[in-house]
């Protein structure tokens, strides 16, 4: 995989091959005026998320961001109809969530922000950074969650299917052998279950290994419900790609060169240094988490692809539990036509970065 590198030389360059890269479902308007190399002012991208984002953190840390002319301000959020709620309105740029929630939000007029509109994926993160089903002290098995309470972020998004997969491979059906309860985001659902306000939540981004350090058990795993699988998303509105694709493509660029850094072994280090405050100060913790993030199945997806065996697994899931309010075609789904994802920039940040590379090489040598 070629490696990400600073694209703001090659803001003529992106223009033109953004609007190449566009398909039927990409961007068709041309690209705004804002964001040029002689702009003073940078693009500022208010993005949401749900915990701590080692790519974003990285990219912070270093500048790759500034080396955009982006400034990225960050908001956690406490859940998803709240994360999808800012989007819609305005409120956020870009999230960064589970592309399973996309299904909800475009698909289904049931969700809990009461409609739907045109949110669309347009970089994939991971393979679902390690989410497991983890169960409070004293439970020992899935067997043991019979008649008792699960927590989910909202019952009908996001991770809710990988804990109802992970039940049903063990015998147990949602509202049959078990109650859901609807608690928020990963951060809010770990403090209930470590309070042993319920009994099992799934947790990720780590706090899955804060658990078991507190000396609670991991008894399922993405794979136990659905393989393969895909995970975390960057998610827009589709009319702000249209408008910003130049800002969007730069945010790839960021992002991605982030991503390199922390999938070469030589930088571990400089990667621990940002995921033990992370991790509360926890080393083993920290270890765990980057172990994680360098796994070629759960963790960060190198480039941004958008896999569609990944995501057919995804939206089958959610299918297997009666997730859409009507039948869908998931063959459809899991293609660009399908208008869940597009990934025109993702390639357009791939070939300025290319061309980057080439000029800055013809440069030395003219040198």
């Amino acid at each position: 995989m070629k490696k990400f590198q600073s694209s703001m030389m090659m803001v003529g360059a992106i223009a033109a091959m953004t609007a190449c890269a566009t398909d039927s479902t990409g961007p068709s308007a041309p690209l705004a005026a804002r964001g040029a190399v002689e702009s003073a002012v940078p693009d500022t991208i208010d993005l949401g998320y749900f915990s701590a984002t080692p790519q974003v953190a990285v990219a912070q840390k270093f500048g790759y961001f500034t080396e955009e002319n982006l400034v990225v301000r960050e908001f956690g959020t406490p859940s998803s109809p709240t994360i999808f709620r800012d989007l819609r309105d305005g409120r956020r740029e870009i999230i960064l969530t589970q592309i399973d929630n996309v299904f909800n939000y475009r698909f289904n007029l049931s969700n809990p922000i009461g409609g739907t509109f045109d949110a669309v994926a347009f970089m994939g993160q991971d393979g679902g950074n390690g989410a497991s089903l983890v169960a409070r002290l004293g439970i020992n098995s899935v067997e043991e969650l019979r008649g008792g309470t699960v927590s989910v972020d909202s019952p009908n998004s996001g991770f809710a299917f990988v804990l109802y997969g992970i039940m049903r491979a063990h015998g147990l059906e949602k509202g049959v052998d078990y109650n859901v309860v609807t608690t928020g985001g990963t951060p809010f659902r770990y403090n209930d279950l470590i309070a042993n306000k319920h009994d099992a939540t799934i947790l990720n981004a780590g706090y899955q290994f804060r658990a078991e350090q507190k000396g609670l058990k991991r008894l399922g795993e993405i794979a136990d419900a659905m393989d393969p699988f895909m995970g975390s998303s960057a998610v827009a509105r589709r009319d702000w790609l249209d408008a910003n694709p130049d800002v969007a493509v730069r945010f790839i660029s960021a992002f991605q060169r982030a991503a390199d850094f922390i999938l070469d072994p030589a930088n571990k280090p400089a990667v621990m240094a940002i995921l033990l405050p992370q991790s509360a100060g926890d080393a083993v913790v920290a270890e765990k988490t980057y172990q994680t993030l360098v796994s070629p199945t759960e963790g960060i997806i190198q480039g941004g692809d958008i896999d569609q065996a990944r995501l057919f697994g995804t939206a089958s899931l959610r299918a297997s539990f009666g997730g859409f309010d009507q039948e869908q075609n998931l063959s459809l789904l899991k293609t660009p036509a399908g208008g869940v994802y597009d990934l025109s920039l993702v390639r357009a940040a791939r070939k300025a970065a290319v061309h980057a590379e080439h000029a800055g090489h013809d440069e030395y040598l003219t040198n």
